[in-house]
């Protein structure tokens, strides 16, 4: 087991090499500026409980604009959460479930969708079921990248 400085265990988990049938490419337009408890991500690089989640505020237009600047361009969802997680980046997401430094280099995916920046990713550990690595189907039409696997991020069924 190995236990992550952020108060709570986490199952160290091993790897698997699967061939997918299909991969989604989501990559919606538009692409709200998304805070988490003032943590900045992205809609396809969250990975939260939607328990969670106290209050949902979107901000559009003119006043997303004026309240964040310029990455508020097509508005801004702002979510508190019930209580106080801990949520943490990619880095620490490798740390934990032990991911390989090769493995760190393949593009990275959630259930099979596309993170388009990975930079942006905040996940309460919990969440996570495993990582795995995954093949591309020679006959995905919607590949994102020309490596013939990719990470992927799988998480926990919700209730």
């Amino acid at each position: 087991m190995f236990v992550l400085g952020l108060g709570f265990n986490v199952q160290a988990q091993q790897f698997e090499v699967k061939k997918l049938a299909s991969v989604q490419l989501q990559d919606p337009v538009p692409q709200p500026l998304v805070l988490v408890n003032e943590q900045e991500t992205a809609t396809n690089a969250l990975i939260l409980n939607p328990n969670d989640i106290e209050h949902v505020e979107v901000v559009k237009g003119g006043n997303a604009l004026n309240r964040f600047g310029e990455k508020a361009t097509d508005g801004a969802v702002i979510i508190d959460l019930k209580q106080e997680l801990p949520l943490v980046r990619l880095k620490e997401v490798y740390q934990a479930f032990k991911v390989p430094k090769k493995q760190q280099k393949l593009t990275l995916a959630i259930n099979g969708n596309h993170v388009k920046d990975p930079a942006l990713l905040l996940a309460d550990l919990r969440q996570i079921d495993k990582i795995e690595v995954a093949e591309f189907s020679v006959t995905t039409s919607s590949r994102w990248s020309f490596d013939e696997q990719y990470l992927n991020i799988i998480t926990r069924p919700q209730p």
